[in-house]
């Protein structure tokens, strides 16, 4: 039917939707040619952004070439494992040094302590609740009352002694508990406290105490939460299967302490909370303690006073001497000289521990080789898509093609006419030939005959230069100058000159020259990635959307919009079309009308 929906009524015998595709076919085959070209565009837009999404890894891959610690890395040995553990960064000499360690760093640490042995006076090392109805629960009423009553008006009698009750509200504070985790000025106090009915109805436990000590919080003098307060230091646990009960500091050191107190509140919150302590039977921890069944001191008994009764449990601080300086650390570790020193143990009175520095030559290698499969990598990848096989009699299809063809029919189709996209394209060539020249150029930096990546070993086997690896002539060249790789890849000479920049507006063409003459191969390459990735990103940009400011990107864009003003156009023609043999029609049936009549 036709656009009037009168195709038929003359009688004619012509197919009008036949007749309006043939004279559509010029227009469509103009719009096939431009929907060609667009697709032909997005294409070549996606094949330049692969391309910039390697250098763009390639480029953040050169940086780990640059670095000391790789290119010229040091391994450290120990002769005592025990006492001190060590490594080496690249800035490391190779060289012995004596160390001793008099003292360990260690964490303020309170644990329920006191049981020494059955003849002993101490008592217990478990904690036990005077009258626990409910064993294995730990609930903190246990340890403070005798006797609870609830009344009508939802508060609580409560007996210390089963005999004498005190009415208590249920909203009213039970216990409170005040924290420090430092002896620092300007040090946060942090509260713990729980309710009556918290203690009555949601029965709190041990468990729950310690939980609450691990997200203490710090109020203001108005009641508030002081919400820019950092996360206490201080982390409690309680053991369930021993009853135990513990808390430690997490940072190392004597200014790192454990300070708890009962608050003073002028009640008998002070000494409710003093007494819950004191159940804990709370004892402090030396790891120094030459005789470790002497490593707990009691801490005494807790009042209502608030005062923690043997003052805040403190750290310690490291003490040892390396190569004849002493160190006092908050923590075991520390950094001289390029080695790192991590203290394990006290050493034995008047023995040292020898720590012998070298040069990690395996870790160099292993870094060589893998820069040159990463250069190959992108190489190989560019020359690939310099010479692929261009096939152009093989376009972009149109949706109708599609509509006869499977799958994998289109698959392969695509596959020959996406081919060769960037067959000898100049931006991709100009990208090879930096990468070349990268690694040809010897480095002026380097003073010694290893300035050059051919003199390490490493060589062209390619007329598209493929490089490969001469690992004996590597080794060699690195025990005749142990620093020539890491100058070598990271020369920089204080070098002005990043390909791209504005500085390159600075300097002559002589400097420029001079200046990338000094400059080491991972610099070189990364500056040369910064260059064409610009180039890049200005002709075809870092994505494959269409919306940058790229010159493909308008490209397609105005392309887009041009077709589909001519969609636009091509309907329009389509109903002239339509409209042209509705007519015939009417005047073909009127004709016919006329002569029906004529001939009677």
């Amino acid at each position: 039917m036709g656009a009037n929906g009168i195709y038929g009524l003359s009688g004619s015998g012509l197919d009008i939707e036949s007749l309006v595709k043939m004279g559509m076919m010029n227009k469509q085959n103009q719009y096939d040619k431009m929907y060609q070209n667009e697709m032909k565009q997005e294409w070549l837009k996606e094949a330049y952004v692969e391309v910039y999404d390697s250098m763009k890894t390639f480029k953040n891959n050169m940086t780990d070439f640059k670095m000391q610690s790789n290119m010229s890395a040091m391994k450290a040995t120990t002769t005592n494992e025990d006492v001190v553990s060590v490594t080496a960064n690249g800035a490391a000499a190779a060289m012995s040094h004596k160390v001793s360690v008099s003292q360990v760093a260690s964490n303020a640490y309170i644990m329920t302590g006191m049981k020494v042995d059955d003849s002993g006076n101490k008592v217990p090392a478990t904690i036990n609740f005077a009258s626990d109805a409910n064993p294995g629960k730990n609930y903190l009423m246990d340890v403070l009352y005798k006797d609870v009553q609830a009344t009508a008006d939802g508060k609580y009698k409560i007996s210390r002694d089963g005999a004498n009750f005190e009415e208590v509200d249920g909203s009213a504070t039970a216990i409170k508990l005040q924290l420090k985790d430092s002896t620092e000025n300007g040090a946060k106090t942090y509260t713990v406290e729980f309710t009556y009915d918290e203690l009555f109805q949601d029965k709190k436990t041990l468990s729950d105490l310690a939980s609450a000590v691990n997200n203490a919080k710090v109020y203001k003098d108005d009641g508030t939460i002081d919400k820019t307060a950092e996360a206490i230091n201080i982390q409690a646990g309680f053991d369930v299967a021993n009853g135990s009960f513990s808390l430690y500091n997490k940072t190392s050191g004597t200014k790192n302490v454990i300070d708890i107190a009962a608050a003073n509140t002028g009640d008998n919150v002070g000494s409710d909370t003093a007494k819950l302590l004191n159940s804990l039977h709370l004892a402090s921890y030396n790891p120094n303690e030459a005789d470790q069944a002497n490593a707990l001191t009691d801490l005494g008994t807790f009042s209502a006073n608030g005062a923690m009764p043997s003052g805040a449990v403190t750290g310690t601080n490291a003490k040892a001497t390396i190569d004849g300086k002493t160190y006092d650390l908050e923590s075991n570790k520390i950094t001289v000289a390029g080695v790192t020193y991590n203290f394990n143990n006290v050493s034995e009175v008047g023995k040292t521990t020898t720590v012998n520095v070298s040069q990690d030559t395996d870790k160099i290698v292993d870094n060589v080789k893998k820069f040159v499969d990463m250069y190959n990598t992108l190489l190989d990848s560019l020359n690939d898509k310099l010479s692929e096989e261009k096939y152009s009699d093989y376009k972009p299809l149109t949706k109708e093609q599609e509509k006869d063809m499977s799958e994998d029919q289109i698959k392969k189709w695509n596959e020959k006419a996406k081919s060769g996209l960037l067959y000898h394209n100049n931006e991709v060539r100009s990208l090879v030939s930096d990468m070349r020249e990268a690694i040809y150029t010897p480095v002026d930096a380097v003073d010694s005959k290893y300035n050059s990546l051919s003199a390490i070993g490493i060589t062209t086997t390619t007329t598209k230069g493929h490089i490969t690896l001469d690992e004996d002539k590597l080794r060699k060249a690195l025990t005749e100058d142990p620093d020539c790789v890491y100058q070598l890849f990271a020369s920089d000479q204080d070098s002005s000159y990043i390909a791209g920049s504005t500085n390159t507006n600075k300097l002559s063409s002589y400097e420029k020259k001079e200046d990338y003459k000094n400059t080491g191969i991972a610099n070189r390459l990364y500056n040369a990635m910064t260059e064409n990735m610009s180039i890049f990103e200005d002709y075809a940009g870092t994505s494959k959307a269409t919306d940058d400011q790229s010159y493909l990107g308008k490209l397609i864009t105005n392309m887009q919009t041009k077709m589909t003003n001519f969609q636009t156009l091509m309907k329009s023609y389509e109903n002239k079309l339509y409209d042209k043999y509705d007519a015939m029609e009417v005047a073909l049936s009127k004709l016919g009308t006329q002569l029906s009549y004529i001939t009677g």
